[in-house]
């Protein structure tokens, strides 16, 4: 059996050594662009140290989170982050959650690196083309600010791009259809977002059935997809909590509030919404990627072979523009579609065969058509790829060498070092795993967005001892949304500081006298 596996390899490694050769490199790059900084920028966000302190509650509670599960996402992005660190360790191995979070964004996004190379070359891409996808993609400075973050967003993308790659499969098996309908089921269980491009993913595994065996793979691979994506609901169901009733969580009643709740981002066509200051942000961090994609997937339906990349990126755009609610880490989900599709409007304009279908901009004479364009082709990739490489070397310099300190992280430390572990602490989700898993507070702190908005914190809360979260909660805090903490921090004292602006953290001691 070893010396069967022997040979299976090497006849592998042989067959794609040429690939190998490409895009060993330029994943290496892709890694070290991307961790280079990674500590220090970005800084943080509200939702990293909540899915860390949601690994760390699997791991060492066996519950989906330290506070009562909202249903708010589905959980297995976070339980294979818990997997990951029971493997690994990765908990003990740092100083901070966050880095060993920056750790399972880095794998994901190297993952997503080299599954988009895998798409590529069955969407009939060249190794050079395929490669440029995943350049364009890794090293683009949105992704670089997204991507370093703990977001279960970076795991979906890389199980969503596996779907794709693996419903282009060259063998038609059932085995690879089957594959490709658990790993786009992964990633909506991943991140609910995944299931808006259900309709591109379907068209993409219907493009590639061969007849022959069409109705089994279609039978075998629904019904793999459908039993994956069940669980979640059968998760609730068994817990009671499917449908909403009074004073319980429910799967259903959290859709609901997702779906029409939640305050809406606003019309994209609107100055000043919430989806067009977005929007506005993310241009700000890089607009070329985004504006190119843009523009080429229209032009990229023409293509067979692209249509369901382009209808992926066309369902993406227009979930920006229909007036719901966008978070801010929405944008993951275009880049992988906008590089590739990028990358493969240059391999249409060089007539390759494989991606035009021998039917899409044909010329007359052959040959001299195939020389001029595949020229043509090249010197617009070369000019591309000399304009990315302009236009993002400051911002990709930026991320790299940023070398700022942590406000929140020297707070943790500040606390661990002067406070007593039986003390209540309201903190921010950056620092909740370090303080509960480093230095042992018990009882264990209250996440800062708990204290206001979980039923059950509000009835079991006697006294505040101290505050530690960035001053833009108190600066720009909506009173009614906030009273406690907000009160809290009418009665206290502050006794250490860390940083400026919004971003600086001051930690407060709370008057013993007052009590929620």
């Amino acid at each position: 059996m070893s010396r069967a596996l022997g040979r299976w390899i090497g006849g592998w490694l042989l067959r794609h050594a040429v690939s190998l050769m490409i895009m060993l490199p330029v994943l290496g790059l892709v890694a070290a662009v991307h961790s280079a900084g990674s500590r220090s920028y970005p800084l943080y966000t509200d939702d990293s140290g909540i899915y860390l302190a949601q690994a760390w509650a699997v791991l060492h509670s066996g519950d989906l989170s330290p506070y009562t599960y909202f249903y708010d996402h589905p959980p297995a992005g976070w339980i294979q982050v818990a997997l990951w660190a029971a493997v690994s360790g990765g908990f003990n191995r740092y100083d901070s959650a966050l880095q060993f979070g920056a750790e399972v964004a880095l794998i994901a996004k190297v993952a997503a690196a080299g599954l988009l190379y895998i798409f590529g070359r069955r969407l009939g891409f060249s190794r050079l083309g395929a490669a440029f996808a995943v350049v364009l993609f890794g090293l683009c400075p949105i992704g670089l600010f997204y991507g370093r973050l703990m977001l279960v967003d970076n795991v979906m993308v890389a199980w969503l791009i596996a779907a794709f790659a693996l419903a282009y499969a060259p063998s038609r098996s059932i085995g690879a259809a089957a594959g490709a309908t658990i790993s786009f089921a992964m990633a909506v269980l991943s991140k609910e977002t995944a299931l808006v491009l259900l309709p591109a993913f379907a068209w993409a595994l219907a493009s590639n059935l061969d007849r022959r065996n069409r109705q089994q793979v279609l039978t075998v691979s629904i019904f793999c997809g459908a039993l994956t994506l069940a669980m979640y609901p059968l998760f609730a169901l068994y817990k009671g909590e499917l449908l909403p009733r009074e004073g319980h969580t429910s799967l259903f009643g959290t859709a609901a509030w997702q779906l029409a709740g939640r305050p809406s981002s606003g019309w994209l066509w609107d100055e000043g919404s919430g989806v067009r200051t977005l929007l506005s942000q993310w241009m700000a961090l890089d607009p070329y990627l985004l504006i190119a994609g843009a523009i080429t997937a229209p032009l990229a339906i023409v293509v067979p072979r692209l249509r369901p990349a382009a209808l992926a990126l066309l369902i993406g755009w227009l979930m920006l523009a229909r007036g719901g609610y966008v978070p801010a880490m929405y944008v993951l989900v275009l880049l992988p579609f906008s590089a590739l599709l990028v990358a493969g409007a240059l391999e249409a304009l060089s007539g390759r065969r494989r991606v035009t279908a021998a039917s899409v901009l044909r010329v007359r004479t052959r040959w001299v058509g195939l020389v001029v364009r595949g020229w043509y082709s090249l010197l617009l990739g070369v000019i591309l790829l000399a304009a990315t490489a302009f236009v993002w070397t400051g911002p990709v310099r930026a991320a790299t060498t940023e070398r700022s300190p942590q406000p929140l992280l020297q707070a943790a430390d500040w606390l661990g070092a002067h406070v007593a572990r039986d003390k209540i602490l309201v903190v921010h989700d950056a620092i909740w795993t370090d303080l509960v898993y480093r230095y042992g507070f018990s009882p264990q702190p209250l996440l800062v967005h708990k204290v206001d908005h979980d039923p059950q914190v509000r009835q079991g809360l006697t006294r505040i001892d101290y505050l530690a979260v960035p001053e833009a909660y108190y600066r720009n805090a909506d009173p009614a949304a906030y009273p406690t903490l907000l009160r809290a921090r009418h009665h206290s004292v502050e006794v250490a500081a860390f940083g400026t602006g919004d971003r600086a953290v001051h930690i407060y001691r709370v008057s013993s006298f007052w009590s929620p």
